[in-house]
């Protein structure tokens, strides 16, 4: 449970300055009382805290998780995961309270929510038949939430430290929000092949889930560091984001903008800096795993062809052959990242590829921009001139043409 929270805080410490707002009077599910941080958002349509599945009985029926899909990687569906409520666990009389982080000035931020005596529980769900964690569960964790910053999706086995999610598959939710379906700017994540797409009130999120090293608590991964990690783990951590990602980006939806990386534990800038044109990402993650091996970063990032064409003024099919990964770190050493990208043009995604960086906190600057051309130099055309003197003559040829000494041009 200690590595759950600092997996959401690391997500809260990049966003600390953000917020949100409440949804109706007569909630069936109350919610945690209002943060700090909520009036300043400006959103009324929306509950913080933790949403619970859709559901008819207990009438839940938006802000609230319709369904979670299991799908092999080779596009085969599974089936769908079971919600298991517990017993004695009653919506309306549940009462949620607030996890509290420290923002960078020392305050008291409240970062996400539980529902007090019941904590995981109420995030229990069943996997599809014959599809178990790597300790043999049927059973995982599924939560959903509106934290201090985003939405988070956040899927785990019930034991982080000692099981992963299954191998080889991709995990859909399918979220019902008409206020947050709105409201996503850009998507971070820690899984491969990220995707998020929304139709009218449904918001889709899938992912395949990759071994992701955790830092310890309190572990300093956003600053230089030779730390290993506690353990290594594949789970499923997506987050939605509703403020407004660097200048000009007010505009952008879910789906043009989705990162994953297995530096998700330190996110502390993810942006369009419009004045060098890039996509600068700050990630972090512990140095070494476990064992004491070298983890090497990686990237994906989903740009959408508007958006290469809006911040770039390049046609996404030949922007994607000039992506760039420019990688700095804290002690000034610089280099460029081994990247591969592809534009695919049925959902107009440039699909980027990032490695061969390690942590600790890199700072990652991505850009599509074509190399300016070089300036030709045009050889002066030749010509050819008489030059005389006295009796004497003859013809002199150059760029330009110049008469001996003691010649005249004629």
């Amino acid at each position: 449970m200690k590595t759950r929270s600092a997996l959401r805080i690391a997500i809260a410490l990049l966003l600390a300055a953000t917020t949100l707002t409440p949804a109706s009077a007569a909630d069936p599910f109350p919610m945690p009382p209002e943060p700090k941080w909520w009036k300043q958002t400006g959103i009324t349509d929306v509950r913080y805290g933790v949403w619970l599945p859709c559901d008819e009985q207990w009438k839940i029926t938006t802000d609230c998780t319709q369904s979670i899909k299991v799908i092999k990687e080779d596009g085969t569906e599974v089936g769908e995961m079971k919600y298991k409520k517990q017993p004695n666990f009653d919506p309306t009389t549940a009462v949620q309270e607030w996890q509290m982080i420290s923002s960078p000035q020392g305050e008291q931020i409240e970062n996400y929510s539980s529902v007090k005596d019941f904590g995981g529980l109420a995030h229990i769900w069943t996997l599809p038949a014959g599809v178990t964690t790597t300790d043999g569960s049927s059973e995982v964790s599924a939560s959903v939430h509106l934290m201090n910053s985003s939405l988070q999706i956040y899927l785990t086995s019930n034991d982080m430290n000692k099981a992963s999610l299954p191998a080889g598959y991709y995990f859909q939710f399918i979220l019902k929000s008409p206020g947050f379906s709105k409201r996503i700017k850009w998507v971070l994540s820690n899984v491969r092949d990220p995707q998020v797409s929304v139709t009218g009130d449904l918001i889709t999120v899938k992912g395949l889930p990759e071994n992701s090293p955790a830092a310890r608590p309190n572990d300093p991964v956003c600053e230089s560091n030779l730390l290993k990690a506690a353990s290594t783990q594949r789970n499923m951590a997506v987050n939605m984001v509703y403020w407004d990602a660097g200048n000009k980006t007010s505009d952008t939806r879910a789906d043009d903008v989705i990162l994953g990386t297995n530096g998700w534990w330190c996110l502390s800038d993810f942006r369009f800096d419009r004045d060098s044109q890039q996509i600068v990402v700050k990630v972090g993650n512990v140095h070494f795993d476990e064992n004491g091996k070298e983890i090497e970063g990686w990237l994906e990032l989903k740009v959408k062809g508007n958006r290469a064409r809006d911040w770039w003024g390049i046609d996404p099919a030949i922007a994607a052959g000039y992506a760039k990964v420019e990688v700095s770190y804290d002690d000034g050493t610089k280099k460029v990242a081994t990247v591969t990208a592809t534009y695919d043009a049925k959902n107009d995604w440039i699909n980027l590829r990032a490695y061969g960086f390690s942590y600790s906190s890199p700072r990652l600057a991505v850009s599509f921009k074509k190399p300016a051309e070089a300036t030709k130099t045009v050889a002066p055309k030749k010509s050819t001139i008489i030059c005389v003197k006295g009796k004497t003559s003859k013809k002199v040829t150059g760029a330009p043409p110049k008469c001996p000494t003691g010649f005249k041009k004629k």
